[in-house]
């Protein structure tokens, strides 16, 4: 069974998609995506020898060799052609921003790029902007921590995102879901006893700035 995380990528994959699980890891993510009927072909990568071993076990288990390819790649370079679908989780920004800028030429070839890092998502949502992507996915879940969900393609025209939504999510505002208002509560209440914890007074500002933010365009206040 997958991680609830796992399980939020899944659901934004579009079905009878080729896809490319980058840091694959154990392979769980393509191996319950054709398990599950979702898709029928998968390239589980990995930059490592040892993730790779594991993911070649899991795969083996599900009697799934004939439908999971596995390669040893850094990122995109050595994924193939035919992948329509790549997904780049469970890692921080500036990995998952090296990956992109390093075949940032492949990524147009996507329908849908799905990245999951676990800090800085406001960074990933403005250079999806800036490159000339669009965000056509989000999603926001819990599992002891928040994670966040953002799949995006290639832009047919420029897409301009406020400042609130490259913030907070473009969809996930727009839906305003009781586990992203849940997440503001915590984010805002960290917020706060760091503030209470801060002597520098311009850095003081900023916190309670961002506090200030988060009320006027979250919690409607």
């Amino acid at each position: 069974m997958l991680s609830v995380r796992l399980k939020a990528i899944a659901d934004c994959v579009p079905e009878g998609t080729i896809v490319a699980d980058i840091g694959t890891d154990h392979a769980f993510l393509p191996v319950e995506l054709i398990a599950s009927g979702k898709i029928e072909r998968a390239y589980a990568c990995d930059i490592g020898t040892g993730p790779l071993e594991h993911a070649r076990a899991t795969v083996a288990e599900a009697g799934l060799q004939a439908q999971i390819s596995l390669i040893l790649t850094p990122g995109l370079e050595k994924v193939p052609q035919d992948a329509q679908v790549a997904v780049i989780a469970g890692m921080g920004w500036m990995t998952a921003k090296e990956i992109l800028e390093n075949d940032f030429e492949r990524l147009g070839q996507f329908q849908r790029i799905l990245v999951q890092v676990n800090r800085e998502v406001a960074s990933l949502r403005r250079w999806i902007m800036d490159h000339g992507f669009e965000i056509v996915a989000e999603k926001l879940v819990h599992d002891r921590h928040y994670y966040q969900i953002v799949g995006f393609r290639k832009a047919s025209q420029p897409v301009v995102y406020t400042e609130a939504q490259l913030q907070y999510g473009p969809f996930l505002l727009a839906r305003r879901e009781p586990v992203f208002i849940e997440y503001y509560h915590y984010r805002k209440a960290k917020l706060e006893r760091i503030a209470r914890q801060i002597e520098d007074p311009d850095k003081r500002s900023e916190i309670l700035r961002q506090i200030e933010d988060m009320n006027a365009v979250i919690l409607n206040r």
